[in-house]
């Protein structure tokens, strides 16, 4: 009897193994968002509700969801391809008894928690699903390095004071700006600032942790913004730890472009490219939203998204020797170098605070597009943004390089650009690349840059190495913005030796008195091997 009893025994244990496989298959959903195993349901004998399944509560497919890395649990989004479909998912929802987490209308996107997949199979649709990830602000520049952010010279002035007055005369009136963020408080700077308020993660706008958004904020607008008049639409997409989630973003992102915004600043930022965020960013682009994004501060090869997608203004942090910053992220993809280490700005208490990172960088940017706009209101966002890119200063290795990015923000250049006649030739940068080997001869490449508004008929350079005598060059024609670069070859010093580089250059055009900015025509760096 007793092997009677074992037979029974293993024969139910591999009927139910063949049950649970077959669910399984049924039902497992792939890692990748964009690849998952199609699940079909049988047909319900309830002509009204056919995409309700009857599948027994033990056979729950959430169970056998497979999370990517930094995904967040027990939620998934459903992508429809047309929005017949999507209405008739989200009334199979309601007909279930099921309400979403949450949906997004322009996108046919809808939020749900992985229960309702055990009464309503998405698959009876036509649609995708994905994931939702925690997303955050560029951690503290301190935090990441703090010897390396000691190093940098802080610029101790308002937006305001640093961008020297107003671009073109345009004041931000008539722009509305947004700004995706931690939310803001109520100061001082803001007494004459149009705000709305849209919290989309709860807390309250103003709440504790709202300091980031308030420093963002006041780059932008404020009595001492860049464009001090510019309407806010500030939404609340970070909780008080700085955290959120790429579906909130998304959704942000929509309510501001559907809002009217002109412009919309993101000092925020995840790893992975997350569908729902970049089917948003692709929304504010075909409505001719600029889109602007801090590159980080993680000190990686690499951007966070937004900042990462080609149709958003990725923006760096230079210090105010105008050097970078040493904690942004670094890649080919960058498009501007802005100010962000100690910029001075509103404090949620009061009073006046520093702030650092790229997250102060890229508000410099969206707060100079929003000026420009309104200072000619016939300019198209793209032609604002083409016109920013021209008046860039070069800087790092000559063209756009992975540290700079396109270059660095010169705003009296940009106010001076409609005066004919403007001779400023400037030493625009001294590089040794960064992975220059010590103790070896390597190559400086010194970069020289018309900034002016003239042709530049010639100059004359001397490049200084240590106490060598100098190497003389002649520089010939530059057409105003246009660069030239010079290489030279030195011993670069070994580790651990107490030796020192020193590197000079300097450019003198013909006629020195009618240069209208001396004091960048001089360029002295030091390289020490680090260890």
């Amino acid at each position: 009897m007793h092997w009677f009893r074992f037979l029974f025994t293993l024969l139910g244990l591999v009927l139910v193994g063949i049950v649970l496989w077959y669910y399984y298959d049924q039902y497992v959903i792939d890692s990748n968002p964009s690849d998952f195993t199609e699940n079909v349901a049988e047909e319900s004998d309830t002509e009204e509700n056919p995409q309700i399944s009857e599948l027994p509560e033990l056979f729950d497919p959430s169970l056998f969801i497979q999370y990517p890395e930094g995904a967040i649990r027990d939620e998934m989004v459903i992508h429809f391809r047309d929005r017949a479909d999507y209405l008739k998912y989200l009334g199979a929802l309601a007909g279930a008894g099921y309400q979403p987490i949450g949906q997004i209308d322009e996108l046919l996107a809808v939020r749900i928690s992985t229960d309702s997949l055990r009464v309503v199979d998405p698959s009876l649709f036509e649609s995708e699903r994905s994931f939702s990830y925690l997303l955050e602000r560029p951690p503290a520049p301190v935090e990441i390095a703090p010897e390396a952010f000691a190093s940098l010279q802080a610029y101790g002035q308002s937006a305001r004071s640093i961008v020297g007055g107003l671009v073109d005369g345009g004041d931000g009136t008539g722009v509305l700006v947004g700004i995706l963020d931690s939310g803001i408080v109520p100061h001082a700077q803001f007494d004459d600032t149009y705000i709305v308020n849209i919290d989309l993660v709860g807390g309250g706008v103003g709440g504790p942790g709202a300091q980031h958004g308030t420093s963002v904020a006041s780059i932008i607008s404020g009595s001492e913004g860049i464009a001090p008049e510019a309407e806010l639409f500030v939404v609340r997409v970070l909780d008080d730890e700085g955290i959120g989630t790429s579906y909130d973003v998304a959704q942000g992102i929509i309510q501001a472009v559907d809002m009217g915004v002109d412009v919309l600043n993101m000092s925020l930022g995840v790893y992975q490219d997350v569908q729902i965020l970049r089917d948003a960013v692709s929304y504010a682009n075909q409505q001719g939203v600029i889109l602007v994004a801090a590159a980080g501060n993680d000190a990686y090869t690499q951007l966070p998204f937004p900042a990462a997608y080609p149709s958003v203004i990725s923006v760096t942090a230079v210090d105010a020797r105008g050097q970078q910053a040493l904690f942004p992220n670094q890649s080919e993809s960058i498009n501007f170098a802005a100010p962000g280490v100690g910029i001075i700005t509103a404090n949620e208490e009061g009073g006046t605070i520093p702030f650092s990172g790229t997250s102060a960088a890229a508000p410099f940017v969206s707060g100079t597009l929003a000026a420009m706009l309104s200072a000619d209101t016939n300019m198209s966002s793209q032609q604002a943004v083409e016109l920013l890119q021209r008046h860039l200063n070069e800087a790092g290795s000559s063209g756009p390089d992975p540290v700079y990015g396109g270059g660095l923000v010169d705003w009296d250049r940009l106010r001076e650009r409609g005066q004919p006649g403007l001779l400023d030739v400037a030493v625009a940068d001294i590089h040794l690349a960064s992975d220059a080997t010590p103790g070896t001869m390597m190559p400086i490449e010194v970069t020289v840059q018309n900034r002016g508004t003239s042709w530049l008929a010639s100059a004359d350079l001397e490049v200084m190495l240590g106490e060598d005598e100098p190497m003389a060059f002649t520089v010939g024609s530059l057409s105003p913005g246009q660069i030239t670069s010079r290489k030279v070859f030195t011993q670069v010093p070994s580790l651990g030796s107490d030796e020192t580089l020193q590197i000079g250059a300097r450019v003198l055009p013909p006629e020195i008195e009618s240069d209208i900015r001396l004091q960048n025509n001089l360029k002295v760096v030091t390289y020490r091997p680090r260890n």
